[in-house]
């Protein structure tokens, strides 16, 4: 019963998410202040459903609900949503949403494929430490995701004659800071954890390896915009390039190179879903 009532709500929030990106893309056309007020008002409803089945998971699983890849994944899309909704309080940043709504879309639709039992929580996994990493790094990860979304809106702007897009390039400096923040705290917690469990601090597997590549290219961003002051075309390129980087640390890496990760996960020493 209560699987049931957990699938309806993915789907439910999922759905709710692809109407609310349509009435972004529309209020985006026609200039519509309405449009994007509704489509804010449609994505909030469809955030809270996610809330209510992640809750739901956690209730079921009777542990925090991010060891799966479905949960993983599911945990991250909803980190995205909550990133968007926090960025777009103020109305002229709903524009952000024709562009970041559709990373969050394309982790529901993923999670949507992948198995959704429950895994039972290992001794391992009970710790704060490792659960403060993941949720760090995700969080990391999802106000990058807000800065590529801007970075994007920025550059479309930049070419229209009649438009400022000055708000996008500040609003992606702000997310970057908040984004090498969280993953710097990811880095640290997993390292400790690794040592913790390994009795190794940092192995230089893979998927460690393009963590600190990526946690490279955000401090770069950030250098690149204090020190040097970069802004506007050379910062939104170098944030869409930590983007890339990101994506190949969080999908690529587990699909193309071998990694302690990925063995651990299939051993059942480490969550299924990329930890760095």
């Amino acid at each position: 019963m209560l699987e049931s009532v957990e699938q309806g709500l993915f789907w439910a929030a999922t759905a709710l998410y692809v109407v609310a990106w349509g009435w972004h893309f529309a209020g985006w056309k026609r200039g519509s202040v309405e449009y994007t007020g509704t489509a804010v008002g449609i994505l909030w409803a469809g955030w809270l459903l996610h809330l209510g089945m992640v809750g739901l998971r956690w209730y079921r699983a009777e542990h925090v609900p991010m060891l799966s890849e479905f949960e993983f994944v599911t945990f991250f899309a909803l980190l995205v949503f909550g990133c968007f909704l926090l960025f777009a309080v103020r109305e002229q940043n709903r524009m952000l949403g024709v562009f970041l709504v559709p990373v969050g879309l394309i982790l529901m639709a993923y999670a949507a494929f992948m198995p959704k039992d429950i895994e039972p929580e290992l001794s391992i996994f009970k710790g704060f430490l490792l659960q403060f990493h993941i949720v760090t790094t995700l969080l990391g990860y999802a106000a990058w995701a807000v800065t590529f979304a801007a970075s994007i809106c920025y550059l479309y702007l930049e070419r229209k004659a009649d438009k400022n897009p000055g708000l996008f390039d500040r609003m992606a400096y702000r997310a970057a800071f908040f984004a090498f923040a969280f993953l710097t705290l990811g880095i640290i917690t997993g390292a400790l954890w690794g040592d913790r469990v390994f009795g190794q601090l940092w192995f230089w597997d893979p998927k460690e390896t393009w963590s600190f590549i990526t946690w490279l290219i955000f401090m770069a961003y950030l250098h690149a915009r204090y020190t040097l002051e970069w802004r506007g075309r050379r910062a939104a390129i170098l944030a869409i390039v930590g983007f890339a980087a990101l994506v190949f640390t969080y999908i690529g890496v587990d699909l193309l190179l071998p990694q302690i990760h990925g063995v651990a996960a299939e051993s059942g020493a480490m969550p299924a879903g990329p930890t760095q």
